[in-house]
Formats: structure tokens, sequence, C-alpha cells
């Protein structure tokens, strides 16, 4: 995976399933995983339409106190 040439999500859906996939790593995997998808979702103003077009913001404020 070329993190400079392949930064657009293709299929949307597929956020949902990494955050539900996250809630069972461990912290440390948890906080690794955010911060290459940051870095994803820097490269492209449409990588964050499609977070914001699948709530990722309320997905993730319903984890916070977990």
């Amino acid at each position: 995976f070329d993190l400079e040439m392949n930064f657009i999500i293709q299929e949307t859906e597929s956020i949902i399933c990494m955050v539900e996939l996250l809630d069972k790593c461990d912290s440390t995997c948890q906080a690794e995983v955010w911060s290459m998808f940051t870095a994803v979702l820097k490269k492209s103003l449409r990588n964050l339409q499609a977070c914001t077009e699948i709530g990722l913001i309320q997905l993730v404020l319903q984890r916070i106190d977990r």
C-alpha cells in the first residue's frame, strides 16, 4: 500500500467496519490505526466528505465513554 498514491477511500461503508473493528483492539493498536487513518484523511477532501456522509464523528463520540 502506497500511502502517497492510494489515499482515496473507495468504499465508505468500510469506515464503519474499521471503527467497529477498533472496538476489539487494544489501545496501542487503536492509536496506530487512527494515526494512519488521519494521515489518509488529510490527503483528500473527498475522504473527509466520505467520513461526514457516514457520520464518523457520531460513531467516534458514541465510543468516547468506553
